[in-house]
């Protein structure tokens, strides 16, 4: 019998409570509850309204989609080879999928430009460490799974296609964070035909190990919306200027505070919080589960208190938002107007460092180039013909080709409202 969880991408998701009791009892662990309050897209819900959905909502959805593509595999009456491999494998691949995103810290993305510690490094700590309840709840279904899903996040893993399945350009993250993200946003820039790009989903014999590919006659535009739906989800609302404008602000709060904790400012934090702020690489298992945007926000609710007079002002603006404004400006256009930018700034009494940014964002929607080693899993998608033989998607779609190892790179200048005029006048705009 299942446990059903209902949900508006899926409707209804399911896992068997004896043939899917790892992922069920995972669930319950404080690593991946502490999920729930850990917001998928940060603090985009300052443009998107209905962009709170969390961490947790998206790991079950990508569990759930990954038991859907196994499902389409056995279904397809493999080998015996392969029936094995897939049986095998089938509760790890589960496992891995709802965990991937464990390590997020608070705002997801938005706390990483702070920390600069990848939350694929947290997760892979909290997979490995003994202390932790995952780490156990893994030992006790297999002793080899906390390495292997290791291996799986650090793409050394074979067979080939588990790698693909998990971390790749085609992948169940994305193909559930895309419309996860779509239909919370409120946007439909994320659709694509989820349902015929599974049915469309191969695996090739190669060389020892299996490839993931896509029936060439039947899936190749559901390849290209998908990759589409990608792109133009980076440039709608992933790099939306205003959203991109409140991440700066939450940096340069975070600054502040960091700057002021370090001179022994009697600032208002946790304890690990305040770790957060001082040396992210010093914080432990502990303090990361006591992590998530509560601690946060309370945070900032508490800053705009503050007797420092810039965190107070940054933080107020934040929570009453008033956001940064931004200009479309060129790394070197900012290059040559800087000191005179720099100057304007000051002269009207707010100081550049905080209250002067020039964010740069960029995407690269499909590339072959992702290889880093021998000995990882390549990145590449593939479809395959009648013949078995593997083609590279931007050998097969002229749309694909034209996006292929193009890096999508936008720059801003973010600034507070009250000086839009004057910079706009400085730089004849």
């Amino acid at each position: 019998m299942d446990k059903v969880f209902r949900y508006p991408v899926h409707n209804l998701i399911g896992f068997d409570r004896e043939r899917d009791a790892l992922v069920l009892e995972l669930i319950d662990t404080p690593q991946v509850q502490r999920l729930r309050h850990i917001r998928q897209l940060g603090v985009t819900s300052l443009v998107y309204p209905g962009a709170t959905h969390t961490r947790f909502s998206h790991a079950l959805g990508t569990a759930f989609l990954m038991k859907r593509v196994l499902e389409h595999f056995h279904a397809l009456n493999p080998p015996p080879a392969l029936h094995r491999t897939l049986e095998e494998h089938r509760e790890l691949l589960l496992a891995a999928a709802l965990l991937h995103d464990l390590g997020h810290l608070p705002f997801s993305h938005l706390l990483e430009e702070f920390t600069h510690i990848p939350h694929e490094d947290w997760t892979v700590r909290i997979v490995s460490d003994p202390d932790s309840a995952v780490h156990a709840v893994l030992v006790r279904a297999n002793s080899h799974y906390p390495q292997q899903i290791v291996q799986l996040f650090q793409r050394t893993f074979q067979p080939a296609f588990a790698v693909k399945l998990l971390s790749s350009q085609l992948d169940v993250d994305r193909m559930e964070y895309l419309l996860r993200d779509s239909l919370c946003t409120g946007v439909t820039y994320g659709y694509f035909d989820v349902n015929w790009l599974i049915h469309s989903l191969r695996l090739v014999e190669q060389r020892d190990d299996w490839e993931l590919a896509i029936d060439l006659r039947k899936g190749l535009h559901a390849a290209e919306g998908y990759v589409l739906a990608r792109y133009y989800m980076y440039q709608q609302v992933y790099h939306h200027k205003t959203a991109r404008a409140a991440d700066v602000m939450v940096r340069k709060i975070l600054q502040r505070a960091s700057e002021l904790v370090h001179s022994g400012y009697d600032l208002a934090v946790t304890p690990a919080l305040k770790r957060l702020l001082t040396d992210p690489t010093a914080l432990t298992l502990e303090d990361h589960l006591r992590l998530d945007d509560t601690v946060i926000m309370t945070a900032l609710q508490q800053w705009r208190e503050s007797h420092d007079s810039m965190l107070s002002d940054l933080t107020r603006r934040f929570w009453e938002r008033r956001l940064f404004k931004t200009l479309e400006m060129p790394l070197e256009e900012f290059t040559a107007w800087s000191a005179q930018l720099r100057e304007l700034v000051t002269r009207a009494g707010f100081n550049p460092e905080y209250y002067l940014v020039l964010d740069r964002v960029s995407d690269d929607p499909y590339t072959d180039r992702y290889l880093w080693s021998s000995r990882e899993v390549g990145e590449n998608i593939f479809l395959v013909n009648d013949a078995d033989e593997l083609i590279e998607l931007s050998q097969a779609s002229d749309v694909i080709a034209a996006l292929r190892n193009k890096t999508f790179s936008q720059d801003r200048l973010c600034f507070p409202e009250e000086l839009r005029g004057e910079i706009a006048n400085l730089l004849g705009r």
